[in-house]
């Protein structure tokens, strides 16, 4: 029968924040978005082994950098390899174990808050593992770091601030900034188009682009083109073609002495005047105002 270890492993590091001091945190502003309840590293977790039949009252998140290990959640199985992460939704019955013979190494951390279900709804499937790519992975265990050697200090409201905000690093960084995230089909379908198009925008930045032809290059009715856009980037095509623009004038201002009527041409405004004012409606200055003022 294999030995079960629920935690005590060598070099480990763990919090478990007591909670009547995160009931009182967590009303701070930038507490209670999201916080970690407990929060943890377990190197090499020989015999690691936990099962909640009813689930957890908190969103579980582990992200594992060596060995394996293995989860059952809701009854569906699932293998969790280095480098990859496994998010396990609260009150979801489930129980995980560590490979005996290679047993994993994990970053773990429960967490709460009011927008806690925004990071649950990013993954793709519930009780799946889901790969990290290396470099996302080297910048959460950084983060996962500076997040424990807080904690080690106390759990005054600074270093508890200091957390919260960590912990919405950790998994906007694992569920947002990872591409090797699968997404859904539609999802990934969606973004493809996006993609394609803001490339187009910026090959033919100085073309005064139509939402037609944007739409005609998506091969798209311009309705749902700008459905699909929208519910992408939050934003409508043709306004962050404006804002790509905008971005550019701003390097040139920035970067170059060219005058402001070069300026204009080069981001695709004939009239100089005219773009002065989509500029100063973008920017809040004129281009003028917007080059003198000292940066940096």
């Amino acid at each position: 029968m294999q030995l079960q270890l629920r935690e005590g492993f060598a070099d480990q590091d763990m919090f478990v924040i007591p909670r009547p001091i995160l009931a009182k945190a967590r009303r701070h502003p930038l507490v209670r978005g999201l916080y970690p309840t407990d929060i943890g590293w377990y190197p090499q977790a020989r015999y690691h082994y936990r099962e909640r039949v009813n689930g957890a009252g908190q969103d579980h998140l582990m992200m594992c950098v060596g060995g394996h290990g293995y989860a059952i959640v809701n009854d569906k199985k699932t293998h969790l390899r280095s480098g990859e992460l496994l998010l396990i939704p609260r009150n979801c019955r489930h129980v995980y174990w560590a490979e005996e013979d290679d047993p994993w190494s994990i970053y773990w951390m429960h967490f709460l808050g009011e927008d806690a279900d925004y990071y649950i709804e990013r993954i793709p499937r519930v009780a799946e593992s889901f790969p990290i790519e290396r470099r996302t992975q080297q910048e959460a265990v950084r983060l996962f770091r500076d997040c424990l050697d807080t904690l080690e200090s106390g759990y005054a409201l600074p270093a508890l601030i200091y957390a919260a905000q960590s912990a919405k690093h950790i998994l906007s960084l694992l569920l947002f900034r990872n591409p090797a995230l699968p997404m859904q089909p539609r999802a990934e379908s969606r973004r493809m188009t996006c993609d394609a198009i803001i490339e187009y925008m910026h090959a033919r930045i100085t073309e005064p682009l139509s939402l037609q032809q944007l739409a005609d290059q998506a091969e798209l009715s311009v309705s749902h083109f700008s459905e699909i856009f929208r519910d992408q980037m939050h934003q409508s095509p043709m306004s962050f073609f404006t804002d790509l623009r905008m971005r550019a004038a701003c390097r040139l201002l920035d970067q170059t002495h060219k005058p402001v009527n070069m300026v204009a041409m080069e981001t695709g405004y004939s009239d100089p005047y005219y773009f002065s004012r989509v500029f100063k409606k973008a920017m809040g200055v004129s281009p003028g105002k917007y080059r003198a003022i000292k940066k940096g």
